[in-house]
């Protein structure tokens, strides 16, 4: 049960990273914020709203302005942790919770310095319980909403889309090797098909004009590792190999020795008996 929610939070997961419909969310929920709160009057509201009702209409300003932060700020802070292709369940619902907080915080202060003489105290986890119950129904209808316009567009499932989006965004790495008199390795992130171990030495298999090419680094195998360590399709399978699972084609064998087969290559790659294949598949 524990593993499989594992793999469920790694699973790939679409990032909404187009303009205008970052745009459109940011300004959208701090609207859906507004009209909420003025047409419904919850946690006596109607007191504020019968004193000055432009105070209500900063809350609204302030979600949106939240969400701008989350949206165009934290990417540009934390463009490692905002990579599109590496984006997952996990990294997710922790940008939601993240998000959530910030819109909480910010409100909060608002609700203390302009709010409070007008309405009944609130403590910190009451107004973010508060918060909750409003912004969860237009959070989760527009990523609903979205979800279902890509589909109609691209008449694909949901895992499918996120591979498409993901083809369109080409990102190089490059690789470098412990001697600086040898030419560092660049090559397109969805081209690198595996790597082995030959002591303090890497052969990396990758796609040069659709056909693999083999060059072999004095770099350690752990190096590489440790260097495509933010990029979750890249799987140490062996001591001896790490794999990119988006090119898995196939695990085959049994308890005593089981292989895995890669798009473009012939020869199987073994993995450790103690790995869990279920992470090549998932």
């Amino acid at each position: 049960m524990i593993k499989q929610f594992k793999v469920w939070l790694n699973k790939p997961y679409f990032l909404i990273d187009k303009l205008s419909v970052k745009l459109s969310m940011t300004l959208g929920v701090g609207l859906f914020t507004f009209l909420f709160l003025y047409i419904f009057q919850p946690f006596g509201i109607d007191q504020v709203i019968n004193a000055n009702i432009f105070l209500i209409v900063g809350y609204g300003v302030l979600v949106s302005l939240s969400l701008f932060i989350s949206y165009f700020i934290l990417p540009k802070i934390f463009p490692v942790y905002f990579n599109l292709r590496n984006w997952t369940v996990q990294k997710e619902a922790t940008f939601l919770l993240v998000s959530f907080l910030i819109i909480t915080t910010i409100n909060y202060i608002y609700h203390n310095v302009f709010i409070s003489d007008y309405m009944p105290a609130f403590s910190y986890p009451k107004f973010m319980a508060s918060v909750f119950s409003i912004g969860v129904f237009p959070v989760m209808l527009i990523i609903f909403l979205v979800e279902k316009h890509l589909q109609s567009q691209l008449n694909i499932s949901s895992h499918k889309i996120i591979e498409e989006i993901r083809k369109e965004k080409k990102e190089i790495i490059t690789i470098e090797s412990d001697n600086i008199k040898e030419t560092p390795l660049t090559l397109n992130i969805d081209d690198f098909l595996y790597a082995q171990s030959n002591n303090n030495y890497t052969t990396i298999v990758y796609l040069l004009e659709g056909k693999p090419k083999k060059t072999l680094m004095r770099v350690t195998l752990k190096k590489v590792e440790d260097f495509l360590t933010t990029y979750p399709q890249f799987i140490r399978c062996h001591r001896s190999f790490l794999v990119n699972k988006n090119e898995v084609l196939k695990t085959e064998g049994n308890a005593r020795a089981t292989v895995v087969i890669l798009n473009h290559i012939q020869e199987p790659i073994p993995i450790s008996r103690s790995f869990p294949k279920e992470k090549l598949i998932s």
